[in-house]
C-alpha cells in the first residue's frame, strides 16, 4: 500500500462505518477492522471481517496480581523513627541534644497523618507497578496555617505531591541516586490562573508578563487537557517546569560555603520565579523503582513481562468463545420438499408432506452434531495463566486459594512466598527513609520556633472514690498509672540544621497469620506460667479484646482489694490471685506423672515451700 492512494480510511464497529479521516494510526492497534480508500474501491486488511466478529474477553490478570503485591507491600503499617547519634566518651553518652529526635518523629507522624501517607504509599506502588517509578516531591507552602490556626499566628506547612516517573528529568540519568543529580526537572500542568497569580505574587515590582495557555493542547478537555471549561484564558492549562540544582556558594550569616538547593519555575513564555535559594541541602525529591534496572534511573515495572502473556490469553479466549458460537451447538438439516418450514418450539409439531413408502425419517431431518475442540487449547490456557502466576511469584497462599487448615505450614508458606518482594519491600522503605531525610532537612530550614502535638506518657496517681490517693497494700507507696496524653509544646526546629539522626523505618506486620503466630506465642507463655494474666492482655492485640485498657484497670483493682482482704498467711504463702502468675499449682500438672506423685507424697509444709520457690 502506498500512501499516495490513500484517500480516506474508514472502520466498522456493530454494523456502522465511522470515517477516520486521514489519520490512521491512532486506531490500528485497537480495531482492526480497518479499510482504506485508494481512490477506486474500498480495501479492507486481511482476516478483517473474522477479526471483528471475535468477543473481546478479558481476564486481568495484571490487575489481580497488581493489587495482591501493593496489599502485601503495604500489609505491616509504616512510621518513621529518628534516633540521635550516641557514642560512649569514656565517661557519658555524649549527645548534648537528646530529646529533639523525639520531636522529629512526632512531627514526620503528624506530617504523614496529614499527607495520609497510607493512602500515598499505595497510591505510589501502583504507578510502580504499572510505570515502573514512583516520586514524591515536597513543597513549601507559605500561605498555609498549621493546626487551623489554633496555636498563634504561624504560618507555613510543608506539602507532599506524588510525581509521574515520565514527568522527572535527572540531569544525569545514568544514576537514580538523586542526590548525585547535577540538576533534576519536574514537568507539570496548571490553570493559567493560578500560574499568573503565583508570578504576581514572587515579581510584584516587574512589568506583567502574560502566561499564554499551551496551544497545541487548546482542544482537549479533561485532566491534562488545554481548555476544561471554554470561554475564561484563565481556565486553561499551562505546562510549567521546575528546575532543581545544587550550588555552593559562602552564607552571608556565619561566612563558611555551603551547598544548597536552588529552584527555578517557568512556563513556556514567562518565569515565575528564578535562582531562589530554599535554604535546602538535599533535593526535596523522593524517587524509587519497582525493580532497579542497570544504567538508568527508570525502574522495570511489574506488568512490563506479562503484557505478551496477557495478550495471549485474552486473545485465545476470544476465539474459543467465538468458536462456540459458530460451532458449539447443533445445527438442524431438513428436507424442504418435504417440510415447508422448521420449528424449535417445544412441543410443537412439524408436518411432513410427500414422504414415500419405506422412507426413513433420517432422510427427512438431521441434527449435525458440534464440532469437537481440541482439549490442548484449554489446556494451553490454563498453562499460560499458571505459569505466568508462577513465574511472578503469586502463589495459591497469598492468592488466597488454599484452606488454612495447617496454621504453621501455611505461615511457613506465606513467608516463602513474600521472598519474591523483598527487593521491591527494601526500595520502598528506602524510598520513606529518604522522606523522612526530606522532611527532617525542610523543618529544620522552615519551621524555626513553633508549636507541636505529640504523644506523652505521664505517671499520674490513682485517686479512689473519695478522691484521695490509693495506697497500694503490698507495697505501702501510693499506686501510679502511666498514662498518654496528646500535649502542646513549643520546640525550636531550626537546631535540625546542626544535628545528624538515624533514620530508620519501621514496619508492624498486620496480616492474619502473624497475628495467629503471635496469639499462640503468648498463651504458650501464658501457659508455661511466665506471663501473668495482666501483662498477657498488654501484649495483645487490641482488637481481639474490647475494652482491653478497662478490663486491665479492672483486673488490678481487683488485685489490690484481694491482697487487701487476704489473711495474712495468704499474704506470705504464694497463693495465686488474679493479676498475679499463672496458679503454681498448674506448673506442676504439666510435670511428668511420676513427679507429680512424688510431689503428692510430700508434706504440705514441703509442697508450700517448693511452690514459693
Amino acid at each position: 500500500m502506498e500512501e499516495r492512494k490513500t484517500l480516506a480510511w474508514r472502520y466498522y464497529e456493530q454494523g456502522r462505518s465511522y470515517n477516520l479521516g486521514l489519520r490512521p494510526s491512532l486506531y490500528t492497534v485497537v480495531n482492526t477492522n480497518i479499510e482504506f480508500f485508494t481512490g477506486n474501491q474500498w480495501l479492507g486488511l486481511p482476516q478483517t471481517r473474522a477479526m471483528a466478529a471475535l468477543p473481546k474477553p478479558v481476564f486481568n490478570i495484571i490487575k489481580r496480581v497488581a493489587s495482591l503485591f501493593v496489599a502485601a507491600l503495604t500489609s505491616g503499617a509504616v512510621a518513621l523513627r529518628f534516633d540521635p547519634l550516641r557514642y560512649y566518651d569514656g565517661e557519658n553518652l555524649a549527645d548534648p541534644e537528646t530529646d529533639a529526635s523525639a520531636y522529629a518523629t512526632a512531627e514526620v507522624e503528624n506530617l504523614f497523618e496529614k499527607f495520609r501517607m497510607e493512602s500515598r504509599v499505595r497510591e505510589a506502588l501502583f504507578d510502580a507497578a504499572q510505570t515502573g517509578d514512583y516520586c514524591a516531591h515536597f513543597y513549601w507552602d507559605p500561605d498555609a496555617v498549621p493546626y487551623g490556626g489554633a496555636f498563634g499566628p504561624y504560618r507555613g506547612e510543608i506539602c507532599m505531591e506524588l510525581i509521574d516517573g515520565v514527568n522527572v528529568m535527572f540531569g544525569n540519568p545514568n544514576t537514580p541516586d538523586v542526590e548525585r543529580q547535577p540538576y533534576i526537572l519536574i514537568v507539570g500542568r496548571d490553570t493559567v490562573a493560578n500560574l499568573r497569580a503565583e508570578r504576581a505574587r514572587h515579581r510584584k515590582s516587574e512589568p506583567e508578563s502574560f502566561i499564554q495557555p499551551d496551544s497545541e493542547t487548546e482542544g482537549q478537555a479533561g485532566q491534562g487537557g488545554g481548555q476544561e471549561l471554554h470561554g475564561a484564558d484563565e481556565n486553561e492549562k499551562c505546562l510549567y517546569v521546575y528546575l532543581y540544582e545544587k550550588r555552593t556558594h559562602r552564607d552571608p550569616d556565619t561566612g563558611e560555603s555551603v551547598t544548597t538547593v536552588f529552584v527555578t519555575k517557568a512556563t513556556r513564555t514567562a518565569v515565575i520565579y528564578e535562582n531562589v535559594d530554599t535554604g535546602l541541602t538535599r533535593y526535596p525529591i523522593a524517587w524509587g523503582n519497582w525493580e532497579r534496572q542497570k544504567n538508568q534511573y527508570h525502574g522495570r515495572a511489574l506488568v512490563t513481562g506479562i503484557i505478551p502473556n496477557q495478550i495471549f490469553i485474552n486473545s485465545m479466549f476470544a476465539m474459543v468463545m467465538r468458536h462456540l458460537q459458530l460451532m458449539g451447538f447443533p445445527k438442524t438439516v431438513y428436507n424442504q420438499d418435504l417440510i415447508g418450514q422448521w420449528n424449535n418450539e417445544v412441543g410443537q409439531a412439524i408436518g411432513v408432506r410427500g414422504l414415500q413408502p419405506g422412507q426413513s425419517m433420517g432422510e427427512v431431518a438431521v441434527n449435525l452434531q458440534p464440532a469437537d475442540m481440541s482439549a490442548q487449547i484449554i489446556y494451553a490456557i490454563d498453562k499460560a495463566m499458571a505459569y505466568t502466576k508462577e513465574c511472578l511469584g503469586a502463589t495459591d497462599v497469598q492468592m488466597g486459594a488454599a484452606k488454612p487448615d495447617n496454621t504453621s505450614a501455611l505461615m511457613v508458606l506465606q513467608s516463602n512466598a513474600e521472598i519474591p518482594l523483598e527487593n521491591t519491600r527494601a526500595l520502598l522503605y528506602q524510598w520513606v527513609e529518604d522522606i523522612g531525610a526530606i522532611l527532617l532537612d525542610m523543618m529544620g530550614a522552615y519551621y524555626g520556633t513553633r508549636p507541636i502535638v505529640r504523644t506523652r506518657r505521664f505517671r499520674e496517681p490513682v485517686l479512689g472514690d473519695d478522691g484521695a490517693p490509693v495506697i497500694d497494700p503490698i507495697t505501702g507507696q501510693m499506686r501510679v498509672r502511666e498514662v498518654s496524653r496528646r500535649v502542646s509544646e513549643s520546640f525550636d526546629f531550626s537546631q535540625f540544621r546542626r544535628l545528624w539522626f538515624n533514620v530508620r523505618c519501621d514496619v508492624g506486620a498486620t496480616t492474619y497469620f502473624s497475628e495467629i503466630a503471635m496469639v499462640q506465642t503468648l498463651d504458650n507463655l501464658r501457659r508455661e506460667g511466665m506471663l501473668d494474666v495482666i501483662s498477657y492482655l498488654e501484649r495483645l492485640p487490641d482488637k481481639l479484646v474490647p475494652k482491653k485498657n478497662e478490663l486491665i484497670d479492672s483486673l488490678r483493682e481487683r488485685l489490690a482489694a484481694e491482697a487487701e482482704a487476704a489473711p495474712e498467711e495468704q499474704k506470705t504463702d504464694g497463693a495465686p490471685s488474679i493479676g498475679g502468675e499463672l496458679d503454681p499449682m498448674r506448673r506442676i500438672q504439666n510435670l511428668p506423672q511420676n513427679l507429680q506423685e512424688r510431689f503428692d507424697r510430700l508434706p504440705k509444709t514441703a509442697q508450700r515451700a517448693l511452690l514459693n520457690l
